[in-house]
């Protein structure tokens, strides 16, 4: 009687586990997710910085190669997203298509120019283009500089996060993983190495590790001459200085 019971018991544990490994939800697949960015003019752009983002999952980032390809190897196929930037083009961000990316299907971005208007501008004279920067900044009693020591010190996940501290910003959530920034209220006019940019916000022009330093002028007051923007003068201005 005894020894039945002990197979009924075990019978019984048999059957839970067999419906507990039934019931368990499979693993996600691991895949390689690559694919190819290109300029407006559908030429590979390489060094192009993609950041990929999953539920639940800590961030990775990758390069794009010469050849403008990019790869992320091992990956579980779960919900979430890649943002690509590049300096002097639009950043953008895509969700994840499971159904394509488990197929195996390549993505493809390709990057909007945003820097449009470009005037004559010398920045390897003595000092480099940071010169230009550094004399703003002793002749400026308005504006708000930060170089790459400050970048450094404050270590912000996107470029716009360093205008926490300027008195008038204010930010909210932009259409990718960036801010979009507003000075007094109003959207600022943003130059890259003295180049004019066209309706970019600050975080789609350039990352962190790229800045070597940043100018903001909240208003006309104290903005260097050739940089006002005479189309809206209530607007603010910021010039960004890149390390290349």
């Amino acid at each position: 009687m005894r020894t039945t019971r002990s197979l009924l018991s075990l019978g019984a544990v048999a059957v839970c586990a067999s419906l507990l490994t039934a019931q368990a939800p499979p693993r996600s697949a691991l895949v390689t997710i690559s694919g190819t960015v290109l300029d407006d003019a559908k030429t590979p752009l390489a060094s192009a910085e993609l950041g990929l983002a999953l539920a639940g999952l800590a961030p990775a980032s990758a390069r794009s190669g010469d050849d403008g390809h990019f790869e992320f190897v091992r990956v579980p196929l779960t919900p979430g997203s890649i943002t690509v930037r590049r300096l002097g083009y639009r950043a953008q961000t895509v969700t994840l298509d499971l159904k394509k990316i488990g197929a195996g299907e390549p993505l493809i971005f390709a990057l909007e120019t945003v820097a449009t208007e470009v005037r004559p501008v010398s920045i390897e004279s003595s000092g480099g283009k940071m010169a230009e920067f550094y004399d703003h900044k002793a002749q400026s009693k308005f504006g708000h500089f930060f170089d790459r020591s400050d970048i450094e010190r404050i270590n912000p996940r996107v470029v716009s996060e360093l205008f926490r501290t300027v008195p008038g910003a204010s930010m909210s959530a932009g259409q990718g993983t960036g801010n979009r920034l507003l000075l007094r209220g109003c959207r600022p006019r943003v130059w890259v190495n003295g180049v004019r940019t066209q309706n970019a916000e600050v975080d789609d022009v350039a990352t962190p590790s790229e800045v070597e330093g940043i100018e903001v002028y909240p208003s006309w007051a104290g903005t260097p001459a050739q940089y006002m923007d005479r189309e809206d003068r209530a607007c603010g201005t910021v010039l960004v200085w890149t390390r290349r």
